[in-house]
């Protein structure tokens, strides 16, 4: 059979989101929504999800930006599953109740954002104490598992053990990351989902500016649009390796700079310096990050 259910986003910013910050979020919210098809047949025992589609019905850019995903589902359970989750079938019909599954796939892919803050806070920052972030997750396993007849701890095992990967807990970092783009960009303003509110204090909790990107090394980065560059070494052979850079919204120190994308060294011979999009990629020593590297994509001027 097949199930269709809707979710909507909205970001509570006061100014108009960057169209790359839009598809970030984009990009985010598909992630999680996979994610929780997924994991439903993990969650719900009984229940087997052979396929998911997800499509963009509406995207209003106005502030607040509105984001509304129509999910289709295709399901199959058997008959245990009425005994072992009577929470989600109705005792007349025989059939899943849309109001209360329309809530577990919400709260699941909610439970997936979070999961994922908690990863990238761990690659970012390394172990350190809980937070607001962690606080909703909490709130969610507790939410979900009576609803599926588990308890808690059993939900955060099924997590756990889909997540015991490396590049699988990656990869969710990053969809959390994309995720909370436009907030993140707009003093980490709270999100809606469906009816459930991410407050500010939760969205300020996770360090959704990086992704983590270099897979072999786990090295955040992240994205600055506009930046003032001031050049510092020039490349004379043409390889793309003899660039140098002060960002000093970033760091004082001289970094080493690539061209990437749009950028071409016709666009940087004799000046001192230019804006533009930049990436700054980190090393992480000990707690702390340190600028490593500067990936220049365009310039403005």
């Amino acid at each position: 059979m097949r199930y269709d259910a809707k979710l909507s986003v909205r970001y509570i910013t006061d100014d108009p989101v960057p169209i790359s910050d839009i598809i970030a979020s984009l990009q985010g919210a598909e992630g999680a929504i996979r994610e929780a098809a997924r994991l439903l047949p993990k969650i719900v025992d009984g229940l087997e999800v052979s396929k998911v589609e997800i499509k963009v019905r509406q995207i209003a850019q106005e502030s607040p930006l509105r984001e509304l995903f129509a999910i289709g589902l295709f399901l199959a359970y058997q008959e245990k599953l009425e005994e072992e989750v009577p929470l989600l079938i109705s005792e007349t019909t025989g059939v899943i109740l849309p109001d209360r599954f329309d809530t577990l796939v919400t709260v699941l892919t909610m439970i997936v954002i979070f999961y994922g803050a908690g990863a990238l806070k761990d690659l970012v920052f390394g172990k350190g104490k809980d937070g607001a972030a962690k606080v909703q997750l909490d709130g969610l396993i507790a939410e979900i598992a009576p609803q599926v007849g588990k308890s808690e701890k059993q939900i955060r095992e099924v997590l756990e053990d889909r997540y015991e990967e490396r590049k699988a807990w990656r990869r969710l970092a990053n969809t959390a990351s994309r995720f909370f783009a436009p907030s993140k960009r707009q003093n980490s303003a709270p999100v809606m989902i469906n009816d459930r509110r991410v407050p500010q204090e939760a969205v300020r909790d996770i360090p959704a500016e990086y992704l983590v990107e270099d897979a072999g090394e786990e090295r955040p980065s992240r994205f600055f649009k506009d930046a003032k560059v001031e050049l510092r070494a020039e490349d004379k052979d043409h390889t793309g390796r003899g660039w140098a850079c002060v960002i000093e919204s970033v760091s004082k120190d001289r970094l080493k700079m690539k061209l990437v994308d749009e950028a071409s060294a016709d666009n940087l011979w004799g000046r001192n310096s230019v804006i533009g999009d930049v990436t700054v990629v980190y090393e992480k020593i000990g707690a702390d990050l340190h600028p490593k590297e500067v990936h220049l994509h365009s310039v403005r001027s």
